[in-house]
């Protein structure tokens, strides 16, 4: 029984420490669908490319052809460029990357889920 417990311990802590973040791939996202067997793949993917992609200063037409058109676009200046992430893992919410653009170019960077 004590054997049972040990390798129900070391199951759940590797569980509970193992990572869902992936690698950026950037066609990988741009052909990205919710009907795809890997529907978290762009929320696994949010965090490799915020942190390893300099986003910030980086104009609206390059950020596009790296991901790809976004779900919400826009034609001014200043405004806020909107990708679906799919599950953010925490129940049934859906993520979004908000980039906000000033003057054609990324000023922030959101990850929202909910």
């Amino acid at each position: 029984m004590k054997n049972i417990a040990i390798v129900f311990i070391i199951l759940l802590v590797f569980s509970l420490t193992s990572c869902t973040d992936k690698t950026f791939d950037s066609e990988k996202w741009k052909n990205w669908t919710e009907k795809t067997s890997d529907f978290a793949m762009r929320w696994d993917m949010s965090n490799d490319l915020i942190e390893n992609y300099n986003l910030v200063g980086m104009s609206k037409k390059s950020v596009i052809q790296l991901l790809g058109k976004p779900m919400k676009d826009c034609d001014s200046k200043n405004c806020d460029l909107i990708y679906e992430l799919g599950p953010c893992r925490s129940g049934v919410n859906c993520g979004s990357l908000y980039l906000t653009i000033k003057d054609n170019s990324i000023v922030k960077i959101f990850k929202h889920c909910g």
